[in-house]
Formats: structure tokens, sequence, C-alpha cells
């Protein structure tokens, strides 16, 4: 957490926020839209539990906000052109381009460490005076860690410092961009494989290491042999056994097996109530744990059968959080990113219509 910090850096250079005409009036993820809700999520439930617990969600956190190719708002050490510190600079960034070569703002602590502040939302942004009228670049977080990194001064990341705030020093910066995520827990190796395969269309080899990998314990091996099984490749179709395999897969706490168990409700004819319930224990598994291989389909889900009848702005904000996930696993090369996509995105228009 943060101490009380002293404003640090003198303005040197002056410039004026870039107007904001063009931009479209559509949900965005990100520092300018839905700020960066599991970070928020995660940190406040930092300072209610103030555990052990609670400090590995903020890190899963932000682990899945750099998946998520976050992006944050940094102030510079510039000053403003505007008087009384009357341009809304939070609003307006610094195009990336033209910040790249400009300092950083910092915040210095009593004790003399320097941290890099960064924030998740123009809110965020605009709590203090000492940032509501500076100039901000708006930088991927992964971007904004590795700078504090690279600085001889700067001792780490301190997020939302106004506010709620996580201080996050040098060695956890690291840990968090360079360390490898790949587990070696039983049946991981052979999901990987299963994986591999599954995108090169080798279905037969996919459906033997996801076979591999649930006879191990995986529990995501299990759901992708239901996937498998309920499209037919690499076997028989069978969605009656791929629903057996979900249901072992949700039990032993799979996250996609519930959504998939929720989606064949509805295929199934159940009712939207048997594939809400279904949507929201897989909301409540993610929740310390989220990751970009199935948030943004519990987002897609939990805003098109709950969130928009509750409030149509929540929705948006969930509906933009699993747009990016999708876009990001569609450049990773992730082939059903284009359908998931497709279908966001038509949830998205529907809600837009009803202004």
């Amino acid at each position: 957490m943060v101490d009380a910090m002293a404003k640090d850096g003198a303005a040197r250079l002056r410039l004026r926020p870039v107007g904001a005409a063009d931009r479209k009036k559509l949900p965005e993820y990100g520092p300018l839209g839905t700020g960066c809700p599991a970070i928020e999520r995660a940190v406040a439930a930092l300072y209610k539990g103030q555990n052990e617990e609670s400090f590995w969600a903020l890190m899963n956190a932000i682990n899945y906000a750099l998946e998520l190719d976050t992006r944050v708002l940094v102030p510079l050490e510039a000053a403003s052109d505007q008087p009384d510190g009357a341009a809304p600079w939070a609003e307006h960034p610094v195009p990336a381009e033209k910040a790249k070569d400009l300092q950083p703002w910092t915040l210095r602590t009593q004790k003399g460490r320097c941290y890099l502040p960064v924030f998740t939302s123009v809110k965020m942004a605009e709590a203090d005076k000492g940032t509501a009228s500076r100039p901000m670049a708006e930088r991927l977080l992964a971007s904004a860690m590795q700078m504090a990194l690279d600085s001889d001064s700067i001792d780490g990341v301190v997020i939302d410092p106004w506010t709620s705030s996580a201080t996050l020093d040098c060695s956890l910066l690291n840990g968090l961009l360079h360390a490898s995520h790949d587990t070696d827990e039983p049946g991981e190796a052979e999901l990987r494989a299963g994986n591999h395969a599954m995108a090169e269309e080798r279905w037969d080899d996919a459906m033997h290491y996801y076979q591999l990998s649930a006879e191990e314990g995986c529990a995501e091996g299990l759901a992708m042999m239901g996937e498998m099984l309920y499209e037919g490749r690499g076997c028989r179709k069978s969605p009656a056994q791929a629903r057996k395999f979900w249901k072992k897969a949700a039990d032993a706490g799979d996250v996609a097996a519930w959504v998939a168990l929720g989606d064949d409700a509805m295929v199934q004819g159940k009712g939207a109530g048997a594939a809400l319930r279904a949507y929201r224990k897989a909301q409540k598994l993610c929740a310390s744990t989220p990751d970009i291989a199935y948030m943004p389909q519990v987002c897609l889900r939990v805003a098109q059968y709950e969130t928009q009848y509750i409030s149509r702005k929540k929705a948006l904000a969930q509906l933009a959080e699993a747009k990016q996930g999708f876009l990001v696993r569609k450049k990773e090369g992730d082939e059903t990113a284009q359908s998931w996509l497709d279908e966001t995105e038509a949830v998205i228009r529907q809600l837009l219509e009803r202004e």
C-alpha cells in the first residue's frame, strides 16, 4: 500500500490535450471507458481481506489484465498549457506515439522510495488535483511496468494511489512480466499437447492427449474431452457423453465446463434460468482466478442473461471486457474467438439500440 507520498517532478514541457470529437460512444475496455474491473475488484478485496489469499487474487487479476493487453493512464512530467488546470487530461491523454519519449511523473514516499503511478480509469486519475490537471499518456500496463523495471531511479509501480491502491515493487513486476505461467500440475503437459494438436486440426491426436490429461486428474482435460465429444472431433459425436464429461469437469472446478453446461441447457430448451445458474457458478469460480481462456465467455453470458436486465451500463462494461478478450485471443490464433466475438458484438448492438 502507499504511504503518504510527496508529488515529485518539476514541470518542463507544456502540452495541450488532444480533442476527442471523433471518439465513438461505444463501450471501450480500458481507462477511457470501463477501467480494469478485475484489478479494481482485487485491490478492494485485498484491503478488506488483508491476507495471503487476497494477495494472490490480486496477482491473478494483474496477470489477467496483462493477458487482455490492458491499458492504463500514466501521468507525465509536463505542464498543462491550460489555465487553472481546466484541461481534462485523463479523458484526452497524449497519444502513445507522442508520449514515448516524455518523462513520467513519479511519486516519492517519506522514506525516499520512488514509484510510478498508473491509473486504471479516468475517475481514479482525477481523484487528486495533483494529477487531475496533469498531462497523461495512455500506455499498455505491461509497458508501464517494464518502464519502471528499466529505470534505475524507480522502485516500482503504484496502482491508483489516490484511492484503494496496490504497490508493486520491482521484484513483483519482474515476476509478473517475465515468469513462465505454465504449471507442472498433473495432466497440464498433456493438455498443452492436446491444445497444440487441436490448433493444427489433428483431432485424433487432440482427443488422445485430452484423454491422457483427464486420466491424470486435469479438470480442463475432462472439459476438452466434452467439447470434442459434443462436436464429434476425433470421436463419434455424442452430446450425452459430452455432458457427463462437462459435469465431471465442472464438479472439479473447471470454469469453461460450467459455461458449456449453461450453453447446453439453452440448446436442450431448459430455459434461461437453468443456463444462468450454470453461468453464475462459473462467475463465482473465476472471481479470484480470472483468465483469458474463460473469463470473456463468463462476461458475455452473465451480461447477456442477467446484468442487462439489472444495469445496462454494467452489462456494456462486461461486454466490452469480453470483446477485448476475444480480440486478443483471435490475434493469438484461437480458432473459436471469431464466433464468440461476433456474438458479443451482436449483443452490444442490441443494447446500444435501446438508447
